[in-house]
């Protein structure tokens, strides 16, 4: 029954923690017209690695669980989340793109396609930076 609870905590943690960063990338968005563009990049993608350590260590923390192991499973959701919330993104850019040439009989011309978007989400980034930092440390901690 404790392992249970420790799983149902564990993802109400993740929800919540996902929530509140999805908050603050949508949040960047609008605070991109007063702070250049790299500064503010730079600093959301510094909060929700921040967030997303914290939340790990608070899942560690009260569930009981490896530090190492927490980070290991909870860096793939992190990742998982943020690949499928650029995917969507993608997804419904082609989706609007196709929709306009059909109504218009292809006479409308979209700025871009999916495909050449090359801006990613800092959630994307922060949480790539999480996966790739907490699998070396594991990886590292494993063989030596």
């Amino acid at each position: 029954m404790y392992n249970y609870y420790n799983l149902f905590l564990t993802i109400i943690i993740l929800i919540a923690g996902t929530g509140v960063a999805f908050f603050i990338d949508q949040f960047s968005k609008q605070l991109e017209k007063w702070i250049p563009p790299k500064l503010l990049s730079l600093t959301i993608i510094v909060i929700l690695f921040t967030l997303m350590t914290s939340a790990t260590l608070m899942i560690s923390s009260l569930t009981g669980f490896r530090l190492l192991d927490t980070a290991f499973i909870s860096s793939l959701c992190f990742f998982a989340l943020g690949w499928f919330t650029i995917i969507s993104k993608r997804a419904g850019i082609n989706q609007a793109s196709t929709a306009a040439k059909f109504i218009t009989n292809n006479q409308f011309k979209y700025d871009y396609e999916s495909a050449s978007t090359s801006n990613k989400s800092p959630y994307l980034i922060a949480s790539y930076l999480f996966l790739v930092l907490s699998w070396g440390i594991s990886f590292y901690m494993a063989y030596h």
